[in-house]
């Protein structure tokens, strides 16, 4: 077996400073210094501490060590030995940065993953260890990249997206034959319930546009109308505005989608500053467009201005879901609203489905026959039954069966109706 200890009772007993030299063991191997593995496979070295200053069970590492390098070597070993860092980091590069929109989303999201399994291998990556990882995230153990302060609790929502992220990455270690099979295709995802109803009434409408500035305020009148979505919004070009209608290229089935310009649509659009500028929403300060996040943070200072309560449940997502939930409303067929939406299926479509008031009002009149009944019927007493069985009771100048006279006696009427049977 390979195994040597680093100190020796032949080592020089100080350095050259004079300092006590730490490899100088007078009892030497016999001493509690580890037992290092050093040995060659095909020409190459292998050199590594045995973490242990016994002797039986340094082999017995050693020899392990020895058995998994020659698998690797000879390829009866079908996992190699890649982190989850290094495999995180290829497939970041390699597949999320030319196939996914969201890959900038996706780095951040690694730099956390890195936290809980950066120094894991891949073959170690169970489930069990995943549905830990998620526990302790909804717990808040682990902290964000880059945060100093305490670790807060996660919401499911962020919890899955990371959980899909992390499934993607080992489903193309799968599929490059780095592992055998993906840890995580028992992981359920959290149910998350993270549908908004939340629609706008039109005094709310109204105070919200009086409290946002201009250009916001062109944006919410365009989200209000069109219900297009606000990234859509602010991708939009001017070379993409035509007197007929707007093309919208950065959609998110990647679709391109048009829609006419009514004239309300058309008034907004002009009155806005078209400049030398591409984009429709452009800061003319800056001279660069607008983000998503920067025009939510704006929005969320109007809606306080507004007055709006609850504020938190009015999202910039809340002027799609008003938008389409009116034209639902209205009375708009389901494939038009669809064209205008982007939405594919109806199934997507159903949640902008909010029947108001007046609708709820009208479904419940259709049992108006019910009712007229109810009030035709007054305070008339009800019919009460006998118990037992009753006497028939037949027509005047009934012929082809005996008539009994009638009796309050049961066993005289029960007598004769077996008669009559």
């Amino acid at each position: 077996m390979s195994l040597r200890k680093r100190c020796s009772p032949d080592a020089p007993i100080a350095l050259p400073d004079g300092t006590p030299n730490p490899l100088h063991c007078p009892t030497s191997p016999r001493c509690d210094h580890q037992w290092f593995a050093d040995f060659r496979v095909n020409g190459r070295r292998y050199r590594a501490s045995c973490e242990t200053a016994d002797k039986g069970l340094a082999k017995s590492i050693e020899a392990t060590e020895r058995t998994r390098v020659l698998q690797g070597r000879h390829g009866i070993r079908r996992q190699p030995d890649v982190s989850f860092t290094q495999f995180a980091a290829r497939w970041l590069k390699d597949y999320a940065v030319p196939n996914k929109r969201s890959a900038d989303r996706d780095a951040q999201i690694i730099d956390g993953l890195n936290r809980a399994f950066g120094h894991v291998l891949l073959s170690e990556i169970t489930g069990l260890r995943l549905e830990t990882w998620k526990r302790e995230r909804l717990a808040g153990k682990w902290k964000a990249n880059g945060q100093l302060t305490r670790p807060n609790p996660l919401k499911p929502g962020t919890v899955n997206r990371e959980l899909d992220t992390l499934r993607s990455i080992l489903s193309k270690a799968v599929e490059w034959k780095v592992l055998l099979e993906n840890p995580a295709n028992g992981v359920k995802r959290l149910k998350v319930d993270n549908r908004r109803t939340r629609v706008l009434s039109q005094d709310e409408q109204d105070r919200l546009l009086a409290a946002a500035p201009r250009k916001m305020r062109a944006l919410i009148a365009l989200g209000l109308i069109t219900g297009v979505r606000v990234g859509e919004l602010l991708g939009l070009t001017w070379p993409d505005v035509s007197e007929t209608e707007l093309t919208f290229l950065e959609t998110k089935n990647g679709t391109a989608r048009r829609l006419s310009v009514s004239p309300a649509v058309r008034a907004i659009l002009d009155s806005l500053t078209r400049g030398s500028h591409v984009y429709v929403f452009t800061n003319t300060r800056t001279g660069t467009r607008y983000t998503v996040n920067g025009a939510r943070h704006i929005f969320r200072r109007a809606v306080t201005r507004a007055g709006i309560e609850p504020a938190g449940d009015v999202t910039l997502h809340t002027l799609r879901h008003t938008a389409l939930t009116r034209m639902i409303t209205s009375g708009s067929d389901t494939f038009t609203v669809m064209a205008i939406s982007g939405h594919s299926s109806v199934r997507m479509l159903e949640r902008y489905t909010h029947p108001g008031v007046a609708q709820k009002l009208a479904a419940l009149e259709s049992g108006a026959p019910v009712g007229t009944i109810w009030a035709q019927l007054g305070n008339a007493a009800p019919v009460r039954r006998t118990r037992g069985l009753e006497k028939p009771r037949f027509a005047e100048g009934f012929v082809g069966g005996r008539q009994e006279a009638r009796t309050p006696d049961l066993r005289v009427a029960n007598a004769a109706l077996s008669q009559l049977s």
